[in-house]
């Protein structure tokens, strides 16, 4: 397995910083505030330079922040993490894709954004 940690960390800290969305890795904390993003699933290729990374971020959320307003944050996200390079990292991200997910069991509005990374 690779190790991405810098880079996730260095992703968490823009999105926060930046008041993207808050953003966790694996799992959110206890009392997070609804919408927030869990990055989750990576999947590594070592590449002949640097490796790719796959990753999902799920979007939670709940009323009132549904709809036209969770749809904005989302777009935003995309907009300001798509192409982004981490120069201390030597990594660039590309979004891939975004799909709504259904879940019975969660009475959650989630989303699944797919991005790509690219580590030198």
């Amino acid at each position: 397995m690779y190790n991405y940690s810098d880079f996730f960390v260095a992703l968490q800290k823009y999105a926060n910083e930046n008041k993207l969305i808050d953003l966790y890795y694996d799992s959110a904390k206890k009392g997070a505030t609804f919408p927030y993003g869990v990055i989750s699933d990576p999947v590594g290729s070592k590449l002949r330079y640097g490796t790719l990374v796959y990753f999902d971020i799920n979007i939670w959320s709940k009323d009132p922040e549904t709809g036209l307003t969770l749809e904005k944050k989302l777009e935003n996200l995309i907009n300001k993490l798509d192409g982004l390079i981490f120069k201390e990292q030597n990594a660039v991200i590309h979004f891939e894709t975004q799909k709504d997910v259904d879940d019975p069991e969660f009475e959650l509005i989630k989303k699944k954004i797919t991005f790509s990374v690219r580590i030198f």
